[in-house]
């Protein structure tokens, strides 16, 4: 928050399954034999390199449907003649879709614009389906699956008849597979978009004419930047400019500096009064993440599982929308209030109760230290440490140091800190210590001021930045989180509304 009156600053019909399985092993599936035709219509060379779509490269040809490793390359994203069956530089594995991007989704499928055909390895295929509803075996397959063995082809329903000879050929190859349609119960269709590690679409004129924020959609037609392999800026902090248009101005906290190393970053555009960002530090070995019962729970590699600090679900929704958001905007900022009282926050924290605090927490710092020569409070966090907790093995604790710091301009206009307040946050009990103080102003600090006081009135940016950096890890570490992944992704998140102006 900047000091008062001074300056400042996403993503056919009836229930059909393709049951019927070929004699095709998976591993015939993944080698090199099926290209035997030097005109087999692969749109760039890295199909080679690709087992899914170098299988069907001959195969698809036959039926005048191109294949490409890159449906944004340069050289023939905006042209289109023949369908394309292709992958997003954008979308790679392990990408799974974010709320925005769910919800379009679903939008477009139950508005019968969008349908999807979901593939797993034949090796996945149940031997006898008669005694359970086929969408019921092959969701509890596909959730169970490997991350890099579940497939997705979004496509548009005017492509009914191309995606079917898509279909006829992925058969022949013998992979286990469902096709989503007008009659799929639309939350197993929304659960297998959510949970799809690997996203493709089927590009066409008809794809392209859907107006949509779904990305396998968004993304057509449009080519990479220029000397990239992405159809976003990445310039260090610029981050990606369509996302970040309407965040805090991006922020990486590190520019800032620290005790021993010197800010690089200009006073006037210093945004976030609250930036939040580390990885957190994890003791245990996770193998995957769960949602069960509104309680986000973690397993090991040796069959354990551990609970986590009591946190309102929709808080939880908040904070993870957050993470994905700061990484794919590269910015740590969260809020930031001006001399005017004008808010700034991130659109993933905007109108929720997890948002609300923390704004509210950033008018604090100038509340308790009035009296020094700044015209800037940011608070951060320094680390971020998840353990066992000692009393219970079957539950994780959370430590997390933050500094609540005090910043002015020097006379090159680069912001100096001239005050850093150190505090640590237990989870345990939710208290938080103070722990000392740097800076060349320290000597101005008051006896009287109310340290703790301060520390123990912003706790609650603590404890958010603890679940943050836990998801940036899990993020970072790409650990599974398929089970209960779309009812967290469907929470309902809005809470107190955040004003324009505090």
């Amino acid at each position: 928050m900047s000091a008062p009156n001074k300056c400042q600053q996403s993503e056919l019909t009836g229930v059909h399954v393709m049951a019927s399985l070929c004699t095709v092993l998976i591993s015939a599936l993944l080698s090199t034999s099926f290209i035997t035709t030097a005109n087999a219509e692969a749109l760039d060379a890295d199909v080679a390199t690709d087992a899914f779509l170098q299988s069907l490269v001959t195969r698809l040809d036959a039926h005048d449907i191109d294949v490409t490793t890159n449906l944004n390359d340069r050289d023939f994203a905006r042209r289109i003649s023949n369908a394309r069956l292709g992958r997003f530089p954008d979308l790679p594995v392990g990408r799974y879709p974010g709320s925005a991007s769910l919800t379009a989704w679903e939008q477009a499928f139950g508005a019968g614009e969008l349908g999807g055909l979901a593939l797993l390895p034949a090796r996945l295929a149940p031997e006898n389906t008669a005694a359970v509803p086929a969408t019921t075996v092959f969701l509890q397959r596909w959730l169970n699956a490997a991350v890099r063995d579940t497939l997705m082809i979004s496509f548009a329903v005017a492509d009914a008849a191309t995606l079917a000879s898509i279909g006829e050929e992925l058969q022949d190859l013998g992979f286990y597979s469902l096709l989503l349609d007008a009659n799929t119960d639309p939350a197993v269709a929304g659960e297998l978009y959510a949970t799809a590690a690997q996203r493709l679409a089927l590009d066409s004129s008809q794809a392209r004419r859907i107006d949509s924020e779904v990305p396998e959609i968004a993304f057509l037609g449009e080519r990479v930047r220029r000397g990239t392999n992405s159809l976003f800026r990445d310039d260090g902090n610029r981050g990606n400019r369509s996302l970040a248009r309407n965040e805090p101005a991006v922020f990486l906290k590190e520019t800032l500096g620290d005790e021993f190393s010197e800010s690089t970053i200009r006073e006037i555009i210093v945004p976030g009064g609250v930036a939040l960002g580390e990885t957190a530090y994890v003791s245990e070995e996770i193998s995957s993440a769960r949602f069960e019962a509104g309680e986000l729970i973690l397993h090991g590699q040796a069959g354990q599982h551990w609970q986590l600090p009591a946190v309102d679900a929709a808080a939880l929704k908040a904070l993870f929308d957050f993470t994905r958001r700061s990484l794919d905007t590269q910015s740590d900022a969260i809020v930031d209030i001006d001399a005017d009282g004008r808010v700034s926050i991130s659109a993933a924290l905007r109108d929720t109760d997890v948002g609300f605090a923390i704004m509210h927490a950033d008018t604090l710092p100038f509340q308790t230290i009035d009296y020094l020569r700044v015209t800037k409070s940011v608070m951060i966090d320094t680390g971020v440490d998840w353990f066992v907790d000692p009393a219970h093995d079957d539950t994780l604790m959370f430590a997390c140091s933050f500094e609540v710091r005090f910043l002015s301009a020097d006379n090159m206009r680069i912001a100096q800190t001239r005050v850093a307040l150190e505090y640590e946050y237990e989870s345990t009990d939710a208290n938080v210590s103070y722990i000392d103080n740097w800076g060349e102003e320290g000597g101005r600090l008051r006896e009287n001021t109310d340290f703790d006081g301060l520390g123990n009135s912003v706790g609650k940016v603590a404890e958010y930045a603890g679940w943050i950096a836990l998801f940036r890890y899990l993020l970072d570490q790409e650990v599974p989180f398929r089970h209960g992944r779309y009812a967290f992704m469907k929470l309902d998140k809005a809470g107190q509304e955040t004003p324009y102006r505090y």
